[in-house]
């Protein structure tokens, strides 16, 4: 008979502490809230496709993860805390929204429980960790971040850099100062609208009803949406360029020594390692 009340006491409480699935209503109420708070271009961009910060499209995050990142932000990034912003109510309308923009996510809650640590990475040298400063300085024109992500994070619009971290020093190198022509994914596109409006800019997202595009007009680039716009080839542009206005080698080298800190025992990295071997241009 103790056992019986025991056995249902427990059961009483997992389901008082279930999470009830969102109501579309819920997901609507918190799409509004995204919209108004987490979507500029400094932030995830338009429903979650990714600005400066990271894409939220089609990820893995569990709710709580979402949640504990609302709620604390996250150190070293842009990512602000929202504590004191949002309602304990409007904190999960938004994180039914995040978790709507993974359909094929069924990551769950681990149920307060923290899951295990991951080993901590090896502290970044004084070096790395100028290049670092320097990857993500916004306030210059040519900003890396502004564009590339490093383990994702940074700028949704040029590739994610963590995987040149194999690549040698002088290939890097030459890949700043002689960017090769992009390729299909990146493709430079000019837009005019049935009311005039025309733009040029990177391509991002085309549809039967929208297009989007990255005007890199702008510094940093902005994601623009255009609605029953025409789409065709952009006008003859000059190749692409890094701007690496102001940065010396011995910031080059430095830059480059964190884009190599993904890669288990990296050494900081040298202006003499940017060098051609003799005989190359």
């Amino acid at each position: 008979m103790r056992t019986n009340l025991l056995l249902g006491a427990l059961a009483a409480l997992i389901a008082g502490n279930a999470q009830a699935a969102p109501s579309a209503a819920e997901v609507a109420q918190g799409g509004n809230l995204f919209s108004i708070t987490c979507s500029s271009s400094f932030c995830h961009g338009e429903a979650g496709v990714g600005a400066k910060g990271p894409s939220l499209r089609n990820r893995n995050f569990p709710p709580d993860f979402v949640r504990s990142t609302v709620i604390n932000g996250r150190s070293g990034t842009p990512m602000p805390s929202f504590k004191d912003s949002v309602s304990p109510a409007e904190l999960e309308m938004i994180v039914a929204y995040v978790m709507s923009l993974s359909p094929n996510n069924h990551a769950t809650d681990t149920g307060g429980v923290a899951p295990a640590p991951a080993a901590p990475a090896a502290p970044l040298s004084a070096k790395a960790q100028a290049g670092q400063a320097i990857f993500f300085d916004l306030s210059r024109p040519g900003a890396c971040a502004a564009c590339h992500s490093y383990k994702e994070q940074g700028g949704p619009i040029g590739p994610d850099l963590t995987g040149i971290a194999k690549r040698m020093p002088r290939d890097i190198y030459q890949a700043m100062v002689k960017p090769t022509v992009p390729n299909a994914d990146y493709t430079m596109v000019s837009v005019a609208t049935p009311d005039g409006q025309t733009a040029t800019g990177l391509l991002k997202t085309k549809t039967d009803a929208a297009v989007q595009i990255y005007d890199l007009s702008s510094a940093p680039p902005v994601l623009r949406s255009f609605y029953g716009a025409k789409v065709g080839p952009a006008p003859a542009t000059p190749p692409y360029t890094h701007d690496l206005t102001g940065l010396s080698k011995d910031d080059l080298a430095a830059l480059i020594t964190f884009l190599k800190s993904a890669e288990p025992m990296s050494k900081d990295v040298t202006p003499q390692d940017l060098a051609q071997p003799q005989g190359q241009p």
